[in-house]
Protein backbone atom coordinates (compact mmCIF):
# COMPACT_ATOMS: atom_id res chain seq x y z
CA UNK A 1 0.00 0.00 0.00
CA UNK A 2 1.34 3.43 -0.99
CA UNK A 3 0.05 6.51 0.82
CA UNK A 4 0.84 10.13 -0.01
CA UNK A 5 0.94 12.67 2.84
CA UNK A 6 0.60 16.17 1.38
CA UNK A 7 1.75 19.17 3.40
CA UNK A 8 0.33 22.67 2.80
CA UNK A 9 3.74 24.35 2.47
CA UNK A 10 7.02 24.06 0.68
CA UNK A 11 9.80 22.27 2.59
CA UNK A 12 10.84 25.38 4.51
CA UNK A 13 14.56 24.96 5.31
CA UNK A 14 14.28 26.66 8.70
CA UNK A 15 11.88 23.90 9.80
CA UNK A 16 13.96 20.95 8.60
CA UNK A 17 14.20 19.44 12.09
CA UNK A 18 10.39 19.43 12.23
CA UNK A 19 10.04 17.74 8.84
CA UNK A 20 12.42 14.99 9.87
CA UNK A 21 10.60 14.52 13.17
CA UNK A 22 7.24 14.35 11.37
CA UNK A 23 8.46 11.60 9.06
CA UNK A 24 9.87 9.66 12.00
CA UNK A 25 6.67 10.08 14.03
CA UNK A 26 4.65 7.72 11.83
CA UNK A 27 7.38 5.20 11.07
CA UNK A 28 6.23 2.62 13.63
CA UNK A 29 2.48 3.25 13.37
CA UNK A 30 1.74 1.52 10.09
CA UNK A 31 1.90 -2.07 8.88
CA UNK A 32 5.11 -3.30 7.28
CA UNK A 33 3.46 -3.37 3.85
CA UNK A 34 2.46 0.31 4.01
CA UNK A 35 4.72 3.00 2.56
CA UNK A 36 4.19 6.72 3.20
CA UNK A 37 5.70 9.44 1.06
CA UNK A 38 5.73 12.91 2.63
CA UNK A 39 5.27 15.52 -0.06
CA UNK A 40 5.55 19.29 0.04
CA UNK A 41 4.06 21.75 -2.39
CA UNK A 42 6.21 23.13 -5.17
CA UNK A 43 4.46 26.49 -4.74
CA UNK A 44 2.96 27.86 -1.53
CA UNK A 45 2.69 31.17 0.27
CA UNK A 46 3.54 29.21 3.45
CA UNK A 47 0.84 31.13 5.30
CA UNK A 48 -2.48 29.67 6.45
CA UNK A 49 -3.85 32.18 8.96
CA UNK A 50 -6.06 33.83 6.37
CA UNK A 51 -9.20 32.56 4.68
CA UNK A 52 -8.07 34.09 1.40
CA UNK A 53 -4.55 32.66 1.66
CA UNK A 54 -6.01 29.24 2.46
CA UNK A 55 -8.28 29.33 -0.59
CA UNK A 56 -5.29 29.94 -2.86
CA UNK A 57 -3.09 27.35 -1.16
CA UNK A 58 -5.83 24.73 -1.30
CA UNK A 59 -5.74 24.82 -5.10
CA UNK A 60 -2.13 23.64 -5.01
CA UNK A 61 -2.93 20.98 -2.42
CA UNK A 62 -5.63 19.65 -4.74
CA UNK A 63 -3.17 19.67 -7.64
CA UNK A 64 -0.69 17.67 -5.57
CA UNK A 65 -3.43 15.17 -4.76
CA UNK A 66 -4.33 14.76 -8.43
CA UNK A 67 -0.65 14.14 -9.19
CA UNK A 68 -0.44 11.51 -6.43
CA UNK A 69 -3.39 9.61 -7.90
CA UNK A 70 -1.86 9.80 -11.38
CA UNK A 71 1.36 8.29 -9.97
CA UNK A 72 -0.49 5.29 -8.55
CA UNK A 73 -0.80 6.08 -4.85
CA UNK A 74 -3.56 4.15 -3.07
CA UNK A 75 -4.66 6.98 -0.78
CA UNK A 76 -3.99 10.62 0.01
CA UNK A 77 -3.77 12.41 3.35
CA UNK A 78 -4.28 16.17 3.40
CA UNK A 79 -1.77 16.93 6.11
CA UNK A 80 -3.14 20.11 7.59
CA UNK A 81 -6.34 21.43 9.08
CA UNK A 82 -8.25 23.98 6.92
CA UNK A 83 -7.93 21.64 3.94
CA UNK A 84 -9.80 21.24 0.61
CA UNK A 85 -11.28 17.89 1.68
CA UNK A 86 -14.55 17.96 -0.24
CA UNK A 87 -12.95 19.32 -3.40
CA UNK A 88 -10.21 16.69 -3.42
CA UNK A 89 -12.61 13.85 -2.67
CA UNK A 90 -14.76 14.98 -5.58
CA UNK A 91 -11.99 14.82 -8.19
CA UNK A 92 -10.13 11.73 -6.90
CA UNK A 93 -11.26 8.12 -7.06
CA UNK A 94 -8.88 6.86 -4.35
CA UNK A 95 -9.55 7.35 -0.60
CA UNK A 96 -8.81 10.83 0.74
CA UNK A 97 -8.36 11.51 4.46
CA UNK A 98 -7.91 14.76 6.33
CA UNK A 99 -6.25 15.42 9.64
CA UNK A 100 -9.33 17.29 10.87
CA UNK A 101 -12.22 15.04 9.86
CA UNK A 102 -10.56 11.75 10.72
CA UNK A 103 -9.36 12.87 14.16
CA UNK A 104 -12.68 14.44 15.14
CA UNK A 105 -14.60 11.35 14.05
CA UNK A 106 -12.24 9.24 16.16
CA UNK A 107 -12.81 11.54 19.14
CA UNK A 108 -16.51 10.65 18.98
CA UNK A 109 -15.63 7.03 19.77
CA UNK A 110 -13.75 7.98 22.94
CA UNK A 111 -16.08 10.36 24.74
CA UNK A 112 -19.42 12.11 24.60
CA UNK A 113 -18.07 15.66 24.13
CA UNK A 114 -14.86 16.76 22.45
CA UNK A 115 -12.94 19.95 21.80
CA UNK A 116 -10.09 21.08 19.56
CA UNK A 117 -7.06 22.96 20.91
CA UNK A 118 -5.30 24.89 18.17
CA UNK A 119 -2.67 27.54 17.49
CA UNK A 120 -4.37 30.82 16.49
CA UNK A 121 -7.68 32.67 16.28
CA UNK A 122 -7.87 32.44 12.48
CA UNK A 123 -7.12 28.74 12.59
CA UNK A 124 -9.80 28.24 15.25
CA UNK A 125 -12.40 29.95 13.05
CA UNK A 126 -11.55 27.72 10.08
CA UNK A 127 -11.60 24.54 12.17
CA UNK A 128 -14.95 25.43 13.75
CA UNK A 129 -16.37 26.09 10.29
CA UNK A 130 -15.25 22.59 9.21
CA UNK A 131 -16.51 21.02 12.43
CA UNK A 132 -19.97 22.45 11.75
CA UNK A 133 -19.93 21.40 8.09
CA UNK A 134 -19.08 17.83 9.16
CA UNK A 135 -22.20 17.81 11.37
CA UNK A 136 -20.24 17.37 14.61
CA UNK A 137 -21.29 20.47 16.56
CA UNK A 138 -23.79 18.56 18.72
CA UNK A 139 -21.01 16.39 20.12
CA UNK A 140 -18.61 19.25 20.85
CA UNK A 141 -18.44 21.63 23.79
CA UNK A 142 -19.59 25.24 23.65
CA UNK A 143 -16.85 27.22 21.85
CA UNK A 144 -15.55 23.90 20.55
CA UNK A 145 -12.26 25.20 19.14
CA UNK A 146 -9.93 27.15 21.44
CA UNK A 147 -6.51 28.54 20.73
CA UNK A 148 -3.21 29.44 22.33
CA UNK A 149 -2.73 32.99 23.52
CA UNK A 150 -0.19 34.30 22.69
CA UNK A 151 -0.52 32.49 19.39
CA UNK A 152 1.99 29.96 18.14
CA UNK A 153 5.13 31.03 16.27
CA UNK A 154 7.72 29.12 14.25
CA UNK A 155 10.10 29.46 17.18
CA UNK A 156 7.62 27.75 19.50
CA UNK A 157 6.98 25.08 16.87
CA UNK A 158 10.67 24.28 16.72
CA UNK A 159 10.72 24.05 20.53
CA UNK A 160 8.12 21.30 20.25
CA UNK A 161 10.82 19.28 18.48
CA UNK A 162 13.82 20.12 20.66
CA UNK A 163 12.41 21.02 24.08
CA UNK A 164 8.67 20.32 24.30
CA UNK A 165 8.33 20.18 28.11
CA UNK A 166 9.62 23.65 28.98
CA UNK A 167 7.07 25.87 27.26
CA UNK A 168 5.07 24.01 24.62
CA UNK A 169 3.39 21.27 26.65
CA UNK A 170 2.56 23.52 29.64
CA UNK A 171 0.82 25.98 27.30
CA UNK A 172 -1.16 23.28 25.49
CA UNK A 173 -1.97 21.58 28.79
CA UNK A 174 -3.43 24.81 30.21
CA UNK A 175 -5.59 25.20 27.11
CA UNK A 176 -6.63 21.55 27.23
CA UNK A 177 -7.59 21.82 30.90
CA UNK A 178 -9.74 24.83 30.01
CA UNK A 179 -11.53 22.64 27.46
CA UNK A 180 -11.91 19.87 30.04
CA UNK A 181 -13.52 22.28 32.52
CA UNK A 182 -15.98 23.21 29.77
CA UNK A 183 -17.02 19.56 29.46
CA UNK A 184 -14.62 18.03 26.95
CA UNK A 185 -13.92 14.35 27.54
CA UNK A 186 -11.55 14.13 24.56
CA UNK A 187 -9.32 16.88 23.17
CA UNK A 188 -7.90 16.90 19.66
CA UNK A 189 -4.71 18.86 19.03
CA UNK A 190 -5.69 21.12 16.16
CA UNK A 191 -2.31 21.32 14.45
CA UNK A 192 -0.72 18.51 12.48
CA UNK A 193 2.76 19.35 13.71
CA UNK A 194 2.14 20.01 17.39
CA UNK A 195 -0.11 16.95 17.58
CA UNK A 196 2.69 14.65 16.47
CA UNK A 197 5.34 16.35 18.60
CA UNK A 198 3.23 16.23 21.78
CA UNK A 199 2.60 12.50 21.39
CA UNK A 200 6.28 12.03 20.53
CA UNK A 201 7.14 13.67 23.87
CA UNK A 202 4.72 11.40 25.75
CA UNK A 203 1.94 13.95 26.29
CA UNK A 204 -1.36 12.11 25.70
CA UNK A 205 -3.47 13.19 28.73
CA UNK A 206 -4.09 16.44 30.55
CA UNK A 207 -2.08 16.79 33.75
CA UNK A 208 -4.96 17.33 36.21
CA UNK A 209 -8.20 15.99 34.73
CA UNK A 210 -6.63 13.09 32.84
CA UNK A 211 -8.60 13.84 29.68
CA UNK A 212 -7.32 12.11 26.54
CA UNK A 213 -5.35 14.36 24.16
CA UNK A 214 -5.31 12.99 20.61
CA UNK A 215 -2.55 13.16 18.02
CA UNK A 216 -4.62 14.15 14.98
CA UNK A 217 -1.87 13.35 12.48
CA UNK A 218 -1.23 9.81 13.73
CA UNK A 219 -4.94 9.05 13.81
CA UNK A 220 -5.46 10.43 10.31
CA UNK A 221 -2.76 8.31 8.68
CA UNK A 222 -4.03 5.17 10.45
CA UNK A 223 -7.57 5.98 9.35
CA UNK A 224 -6.36 6.37 5.77
CA UNK A 225 -4.70 2.97 5.99
CA UNK A 226 -8.08 1.53 7.04
CA UNK A 227 -9.93 3.46 4.32
CA UNK A 228 -7.66 1.98 1.66
CA UNK A 229 -8.15 -1.51 3.12
CA UNK A 230 -11.93 -1.04 3.03
CA UNK A 231 -11.71 0.08 -0.58
CA UNK A 232 -9.38 -2.68 -1.75
CA UNK A 233 -10.69 -5.61 0.32
CA UNK A 234 -14.40 -4.82 0.36
CA UNK A 235 -14.90 -2.61 -2.65
CA UNK A 236 -16.41 0.29 -0.71
CA UNK A 237 -15.37 3.73 -1.89
CA UNK A 238 -16.88 7.16 -2.25
CA UNK A 239 -20.42 7.44 -3.55
CA UNK A 240 -20.74 8.20 -7.25
CA UNK A 241 -24.25 9.46 -6.70
CA UNK A 242 -24.51 13.08 -5.60
CA UNK A 243 -22.05 15.65 -4.34
CA UNK A 244 -18.85 13.57 -4.52
CA UNK A 245 -19.46 11.96 -7.91
CA UNK A 246 -16.32 12.35 -10.00
CA UNK A 247 -16.78 15.18 -12.51
CA UNK A 248 -15.92 14.93 -16.20
CA UNK A 249 -12.12 14.96 -16.19
CA UNK A 250 -11.86 16.62 -19.59
CA UNK A 251 -13.87 19.58 -18.34
CA UNK A 252 -11.84 19.76 -15.14
CA UNK A 253 -8.60 19.73 -17.13
CA UNK A 254 -9.90 22.51 -19.38
CA UNK A 255 -10.51 24.55 -16.24
CA UNK A 256 -7.04 23.71 -14.88
CA UNK A 257 -5.50 24.71 -18.18
CA UNK A 258 -7.43 27.99 -18.32
CA UNK A 259 -6.03 28.88 -14.89
CA UNK A 260 -2.48 27.95 -15.84
CA UNK A 261 -2.30 24.98 -13.49
CA UNK A 262 -1.43 22.58 -16.32
CA UNK A 263 -0.26 22.87 -19.89
CA UNK A 264 -3.24 21.71 -21.99
CA UNK A 265 -1.06 20.90 -25.00
CA UNK A 266 1.38 18.79 -22.96
CA UNK A 267 -1.53 17.04 -21.25
CA UNK A 268 -3.14 16.20 -24.59
CA UNK A 269 0.11 14.82 -25.95
CA UNK A 270 0.71 12.71 -22.83
CA UNK A 271 -2.76 11.20 -23.14
CA UNK A 272 -2.43 10.60 -26.90
CA UNK A 273 -5.20 13.03 -27.78
CA UNK A 274 -5.52 14.89 -31.05
CA UNK A 275 -4.91 18.64 -30.77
Amino acid sequence: MKLCWIYPTTRIPELESLWQAMEASVHDLLRDDVQVEHRFLERSGNFARSLYAESINNVFMAEAALQAQAEGFDGVLLGCWNDPLWEVREVLDIPVASVGEQSMLTALTMGHRFAVATVSAKTAFSIERDLISYGLAARAISRPVRYLSPESTNALLLESVSDPWTRVIPRFDALAEECARAGAEVIVVGCTYYAAMLRRAGYTKTSISGVTVLDASAIAIKQLEAMVDISKLMGFGKSQSGSLSTPDREKIDLQRGALGLIDPVALALSEGLKI
